[in-house]
Order: structure tokens, then sequence, then C-alpha cells
């Protein structure tokens, strides 16, 4: 017991590096027994702490102090909820929160001196920054203080509207801030922006210091939309961060992406972002503000500084790309040089900013706002509710040869029956099964062509009869395609025009190991898709498990089929509403929140962050937002390290499980593009497949349909997640133990609470 103490008491002092390098050296300590101890101790107290999960709450503290004064500001709108104030110099904002009477500012109080030299301090109380090329074509920076913009500020009813002159730079535009019910609009319409031959627009940011919080004088995060959600705690100079947070929203546009990058400075990529929003948390539970981006999303950045890059501030907000930077090559050694877009990304900006207050000021309360927001517009539809498991198979796969290639045939589509049958024979009703690699081709050797069947996994009758099988159990059989990916060497479209190609020229496209695939011009995508449906009818096929094009958007500069991102969105928008409309259902992998409206299920939801050294937490953000609406699985289970852990977490963020399967074993594999499916045999995994399922049943099988009201973190690795029927569901990751209530859950394991009682 001394040992334990000490080793405690030791892991509370030293610095993580300190004790992990001592645990790792064998010869530190000869004492076998506190060796293990040590370690025991040191996992449990850095893992559950550790940005992969959740941290709680400081708990109740006192108040935030803000500077509730309005000097030097005009009060121009007031509703029942909040009030607004200008700056007519800065344009830079004040809102009283009056249910609270809580003061939000855009910029700094004017009470208190900071370490900011003069640049940072005229942006910070900007409402406007822009990086802009001159007649040079040399890019610069400037602001509304910076360059002593003139103003033209004109009062409406529910706000202002202001005409912003760079006089300097012969760049304007118009902006407008408008009181809601409970938050602001801020509107620049791109009719209102002019340039001239001294300046052209590079990017924009609006009201970057909104919410920000020097060091850690307020207790809060700010909130990231990385992977399923991550948390930036107020820290003061965050020891972990080196960087800035900067992504793209639904991911870098490949049609700017340089092919060749240096690997050598070239760090981790962010996880793609695939909802337009962010916030900031002002002590948990009684401030918070929530942006959404409406309009200019396609054409932006989410941008967070931790205290300690750059400033001692804590601040994020977005930045608006009008033209993006591209390498122009100029011989076939692929030397060159770095330039600019001619013309101007044209779009407008359209920021929605919500103030939450008291039990919804956290990130599931942003969650919740968001659900309703998205539901409230159509994007966001109630779908099959059931507690169930997805399996997907393999059919076939290509393998390269010497003269032509082949298929390995690793699952017969007549064999897809008596596994499910099996399954059945163990309670396990609920599935959704998808076939993969069914093409003539197999997986990676057959698209854009979908048909005719892969004859080594099934003849036309024999997919005919499975099809029907699967009718007849009310099961849905899910074929899985793709409309953006085109695999080298596969037929059904022309490599020169059809494909997406960059601004400089270059074809768009990838590599799964050695089978190189290239990106479809949006058009051509939408002329499979209408070619495919009388294809599905014709075969009774009237589910679709739909890859890489939910969650891929890219300007296409093929001559012929121009279109930019937005453009794209809505290309795709209208090709998955045409092909939903003529099937019973559509799956949709890791996608972009515009596609929403047209999935059923959501398949591969993100169960991490990126795990970025600044970031302190990592929460189920796309989860709370999508539960209760529609289903979404974690990534495959037969690719877990952990089983029990990533189960655990499963059934805490509302995921169902999945798996990957063959009905041969995976090594026949190792000479094809899945030579990363390393154990897939269906009879290797059948237990597993029915454990989990046993799992969620207990669990998920309680709240089929509810929302996620509230979560709360008792304790590291301890987290109780409440849905809206009152059960909740206790999650214990620890390897002890433990209480809450009066109930206790024991050590790595899940309790079912009715705390509707």
């Amino acid at each position: 017991m001394y040992k334990k103490w000490l080793v405690f008491l030791l892991v509370m002092i030293l610095p993580v590096p300190v004790i992990a390098t001592a645990l790792s050296d064998d010869e530190a300590d000869p004492d076998t027994e506190l060796t293990e101890i040590q370690a025991e101790l040191a996992e449990q107290s850095f893992k559950y702490r550790s940005n992969q999960f959740t941290q709680p709450e400081a708990g109740e503290g006192e108040s935030a102090e803000v500077d509730t004064s309005a000097d030097g500001f005009d009060q121009v709108a007031e509703n029942e909820n909040l009030s607004l104030f200008v700056n007519e110099e800065s344009l830079a904002l004040k809102i009283m929160d009056n249910r609270t009477g809580y003061m939000w500012n855009s910029g700094l109080d004017s009470n208190k001196e900071y370490n900011l030299n003069d640049t940072w301090m005229n942006m910070a109380q900007s409402a406007i920054t822009i990086d802009y090329l001159d007649q040079n074509e040399n890019s610069s920076t400037t602001n509304i203080l910076s360059d002593e913009a003139s103003i033209d500020i004109q009062s409406q009813e529910d706000g202002f509207t202001a005409e912003v002159d760079f006089s300097e730079i012969g760049i304007s535009l118009e902006l407008s801030v408008r009181l809601g019910e409970d938050s602001i609009d801020v509107h620049i319409p791109e009719s209102g922006i002019t340039e001239s031959e001294t300046g052209r627009l590079v990017s924009l940011r609006l009201y970057p210091f909104l919410g920000a919080v020097e060091g850690n004088d307020i207790d809060g995060y700010m909130f990231i939309p990385d992977g399923s959600g991550a948390l930036v705690r107020f820290n003061e100079g965050n020891r972990g961060a080196r960087s800035s947070y900067q992504a793209s929203i639904y991911g870098e546009d490949e049609g700017f992406k340089r092919t060749y990058e240096d690997t050598e400075t070239e760090t981790n990529p962010v996880q793609n972002v695939t909802l337009p929003v962010y916030g900031i948390v002002h002590e948990a539970n009684q401030n918070a503000i929530f942006t959404i981006i409406e309009e200019g999303k396609y054409n932006s950045d989410i941008i967070a500084y931790p205290s300690g890059v750059s400033t001692d501030f804590n601040w994020m907000t977005t930045q608006y790309n009008y033209r993006y930077q591209y390498y122009q090559p100029t011989s076939q050694a692929m030397s060159g040089y770095n330039t600019y877009q001619e013309e101007k990304n044209t779009f407008d900006i359209h920021e929605k900013t919500v103030f939450l207050i008291e039990e919804e000021a956290d990130y599931v309360g942003m969650a919740n706002y968001y659900q309703d927001f998205l539901a409230d517009k159509g994007d966001l539809s109630i779908a099959d509710q059931q507690a169930d498991i997805r399996l997907e198979f393999l059919g076939g796969e290509v393998k390269r040869g010497l003269l032509w290639d082949s298929v390995v045939p690793m699952t017969e589509v007549s064999e897809l029956p008596g596994m499910i049958e099996s399954l059945n024979q163990q309670s396990v009703d609920n599935m959704q099964v998808v076939l993969r690699g069914w093409s003539k081709g197999g997986l990676t050797g057959s698209l854009p062509r979908k048909f005719p069947f892969e004859s080594k996994v099934g003849s036309g009758s024999d997919f005919e009869e499975t099809i029907q099988h699967f009718q007849d159990q009310g099961l849905p059989l899910y074929f899985h395609t793709d409309y953006t990916k085109a695999y080298d060497g596969a037929s059904g479209y022309g490599g020169r025009s059809d494909v997406a190609r960059k601004v400089n020229a270059e074809t768009m496209g990838g590599s799964t190991f050695d089978r190189d695939f290239y990106f479809l011009s949006p058009a051509v995508s939408r002329e499979h898709a209408q070619q495919d449906a009388a294809d599905f009818a014709d075969h009774q096929i009237s589910h679709l498990a739909v890859g890489t094009s939910a969650g891929t958007l890219f300007s296409d500069f093929n001559t012929n089929r121009t279109m930019n991102r937005e453009g794209m969105a809505v290309e795709y928008d209208d090709i998955f509403g045409e092909l939903g409309s003529n099937l019973d259902s559509l799956s949709f992998y890791q996608p972009n929140d515009y596609m929403w409206s047209h999935m059923d299920r959501y398949l591969d939801v993100p169960m991490y962050s990126s795990n970025y050294s600044f970031v302190t937490d990592t929460v189920p953000f796309i989860q709370i937002v999508l539960r209760g609406y529609i289903p979404y699985y974690a990534p495959y289970s037969n690719f877990f390290y952990n089983q029990d852990e990533e189960v655990l977490r499963m059934i805490e963020y509302g995921a169902y499980p999945s798996f990957y399967l063959t009905k041969e074993p995976s090594h026949l594999l190792r000479d094809t593009p899945s030579r990363d499916l390393y154990t897939s045999e269906f009879s290797v995994w059948e237990s597993e497949i029915v454990r989990q399922y046993e799992l969620v049943q207990e669990s998920l099988g309680r709240v089929e349909g509810e929302t996620i009201v509230s979560r709360d973190v008792h304790d590291y690795g301890v987290v109780e997640v409440t849905y809206s029927n009152g059960i909740s569901i206790l999650v214990n990751y620890t390897s002890e133990a433990y209480t809450v209530d009066g109930h206790e859950v024991e050590a790595t394991a899940f309790k079912v609470l009715d705390r509707g009682e």
C-alpha cells in the first residue's frame, strides 16, 4: 500500500516525460512489483487524462469577471435576450446577454494593458482583417485600424450596415451585422466587394477576437470540429501549443493542392472538417458562443490560436479565401513557381453566432443547437432507428498480373445467406450488410463502371437469388459503390475528358497501394449515376453504400467542365437526390454535412480527434448532432488493438459496431490493393460479432431513437451520457470500480441507469 501511495505522489509531482522515461528504463528499479505498480498507475494517470478522452470540468467556480462597460460604443439594437453595441471607428462589437448580464467583446477591454504590439492590437480591435495582393503580386495584410479605412455606417432597425473602404489599397466592401433572437448575423455580400489594380483580395477574417481569452483568465475552452470533435482548454501559455490550428472546411481543395509536397516539412494532416461550425465557452454551463458558417463555407478555413502561439490569447475565427495560391509547373521536371489564381472566388459571407447560457453553454449545447438548426432546414431527418451492427463483406479484389489482371474471390454472394443465418441462430437479428467488390474486376478494378457482376463472386442468378433472400428476410443488402473514383485501367471513362483537373491542368487523384485512381469531373459522375439508376432497378438493387463521394469536394478545371466547390456540392446534391428517389436507402462514409439530407446511415463515424498537441479533449460532437436522427457506425472492430475499450467507446458515443469480413482467409489478399485487410475471416470473428451485438443491445438498445441531452465526465475515464427518455449509460474505462450516486459500475464496464425515475 505504501508503494502505491509513493508512486501516486510521484505521478502527481513529476512531469509526464520524466515518469515515462523512468518507466521505460528496465534497469531503473529492480523491484519488479514496484515497476508493475508504477506502470499501472502511470497508465491510469496518463491515458484517461490524455487528449483522446474528455477531462472533467473544474466544477462550479466564481463567474468570470468581464468588462461590462460600453464606453466608446453605441447601442444599435436590442431585444429581450441581447443588446448590440458597435464602435464606429473599428466596427468592434459588444453584445450584452440580457438574460445573464454577461458582456461579450469582439476586441479587448479598454481598462487593461496587454502584451501586444500595434499590429496585433489593431487586428484584435478591428472587425475585418484582409490579406491582399498589390500590383506587384506581393501579399500583405491590413485591417480597419491599420489602414485607417473610411467607414460609412448606417443604422438599421435590428443592427447596422457599414461601407468599409480600404482606400490606400483600393478595396472596399459592405458589412452588415443584424441582431437575431439569440444570435448575431454577420453578412458580407459578394455584390458589395470592389477591387483595383493596386489591391486584390486573397482572404478575409471577421471579428477574430470575439470571445478571445488571455491565458487562463477565464476557465473554458475553444471547440473545433476536428474528427469527432475536440476542445482546446484555456491555459497560460499552452505548453503543447507549437502552432495554430487551421483546417479547410470540407477538406483541402484538391484543385489547388500541389502534387509533389516537401515531405520533410509536411506536418500530420488534420482530419477533414465536415461541419462548418466552431465555438467558445466561458465557464462551462454559464456562457458560450457558437458560430455556424451558412454561406462562404466552401471556401473557408477554421483558425484557432491557443495561448502561447504568437500571443498570450486564445482566439479563433473563420478565414474566407478569395484567391488560393497554387504551384504552376513550367517543365516536366516539375520546376515552376507559386502564384495566385487570377479570378476571385465569388460568394457571400454569412455567419450566425449564437449566444448560449446556463446548461446549454457547452459543446453538448452547441451540438443540440446544430441538430435543431439542421432539422429545421430539412437537412436532418429521422431515419430507421434500430440498435444493430454493420457487416461489410469483400467479394472480389483485383490482382495485378504480368500480362493481365485477375480477380481473387474472397466471398461469393451465395455464401452471404448462410453466414447471416448462422448469426440469426445466435439472436443477432438486426444487421446492415454491405457487399464490396461485386462489379466485374473486383473492388479496385472496376470503377466507374458498375455492371456486369464479377463472375467469380457469383452469376447473375446467384445475385438475384441472394437479393431476393435478403428481401424475404426484411434485411437490407447494401451494394458498395462510388461516383468520384475511377481506377487506372478500368473501363467506363475517358482519361483526358472525364477526369477532373487542377488549376495547373494536372489530373486529380491518388493511389491505394499499387492501384492508382483518378477523380471524375462532377458532371461525368452525374452521367454515370443516371445510367446506373436503370441497371439498379433491373437487378432489384435498392440499397447503396457510397464511398468517397459524399465526403470529397474539389474545384474542377477540366476545360469543358469547369466547376467550383460550391457547384460540385450542388451537383452532388442533385445526383444523390435523384438516386435516392429511386432507391430505398443510401449510406455514406464520413459525409460532409450538406449531404446528410440524403443518407439513412452514417458509416465510419470518427471516434477520435486528430490528437494534436494543443488539443486537450476529444468529444463526440458529431455523434450528439446525429443521435436520435441518423444511426451511425464506428470503423471496423477487426482493425482495433483493444477490443474491449473500443466497444466501451462505441457504447459511450452511441455508435454501432462494424466488421470488414471475408469468407476466405485474408492472406489471399497479400498481393492486392486490399493487402491491409490483415484479419477478416468470418469464422474467426463470428463469436466477437455476437458478443459486441449483445453488448449493444444491452446498452444502446435502450435508447433507440433518443437524443443525447447531457454528457457528464464524473472522473478521468468515467463518463455518463443521458438520453431524452431519461435513460443514462455510465461507462467506466478504468481498472477499478466506480460509484456514482450510489450506483456502482464495475471496472472496464458500463451500467444502464433510469434517471427518469
